[in-house]
């Protein structure tokens, strides 16, 4: 396991991926932060990390869904899945790999926001704190509707033999994950059975960050916890039922 950790490793540290995606955040935080402050007498010196920080999360999941909907199939596609069944790793031990591997990507992602943010700040205002609590809530959140999304990504992406058509997959399931969870919210109003439907629980975000929203959800926030961490393990556990039986 650890040598399949760390070639895993060794080609995302060898690819574009961990160095493209932050110095795009890094260019996003910036170019915010100057149009943030070019209108002096409008800067909100107490919410400016936090929308800084807010506007790199917005890419650490762009970047995530990217990742996640190449990193199962990126070995089919490329052949170099040959090598390692040689190896004899079985697919389970390097389906786990790529889950951890994915796991250290988001860390570093997170990481990366939270750097820009503080040197955007002390760049550009310095005034006011970094509003700490809040940016960690966002933190949280965002990684409670990853920890869903990304094993559906996983799961669609693994149907497909093609990196491009995988990518655009995860991105179109992305954006339409959050129409398709507003709209089983008016379906509820008419079945509420539907609460327990997985794409109720992709706002989960939303409730982490306003608890108020359990009157559109019609559950609590630990059930939509638990509920997260069940779904998790379905998506999964499918996608690598999937991974498993396909033709080297």
């Amino acid at each position: 396991m650890l040598t399949l950790l760390r070639q895993e490793i060794y080609k995302q540290i060898h690819g574009k991926f961990y160095i493209g995606w932050p110095i795009v955040m890094l260019l996003a935080s910036l170019t915010a932060g100057y149009f943030l402050t070019s209108g002096k007498g409008n800067v909100d010196h107490e919410a400016f990390a936090f929308n800084i920080f807010n506007d790199n999360i917005d890419l650490v999941m762009i970047a995530m869904i990217v990742f996640a909907s190449t990193i199962m199939i990126g070995d089919f596609a490329n052949n170099t899945v040959k090598y390692l069944f040689s190896r004899q790793f079985s697919r389970l031990q390097i389906f786990i790999s790529k889950l951890i591997v994915t796991v250290f990507m988001y860390i570093y992602l997170i990481a990366m926001s939270y750097i820009f943010t503080f040197i955007t700040k002390m760049i550009f205002n310095r005034s006011g704190d970094m509003g700490m609590k809040y940016i960690n809530q966002n933190t949280f959140g965002i990684a409670w509707l990853l920890l869903l999304l990304l094993p559906m990504v996983m799961l669609v992406s693994n149907i497909v033999k093609n990196n491009g058509v995988a990518i655009a997959l995860g991105i179109v399931f992305f954006f339409a994950s959050s129409m398709i969870s507003g709209f089983s919210i008016l379906l509820m109003r008419k079945w509420e059975i539907l609460k327990f439907s997985p794409f109720n629980f992709l706002n989960v975000y939303n409730q982490f960050l306003d608890h108020g929203t359990k009157a559109m959800t019609h559950l609590s926030l630990t059930t939509m916890e638990i509920g997260t961490v069940v779904y998790a393990l379905i998506f999964t556990a499918i996608a690598y039922v999937i991974y498993n039986h396909r033709n080297v």
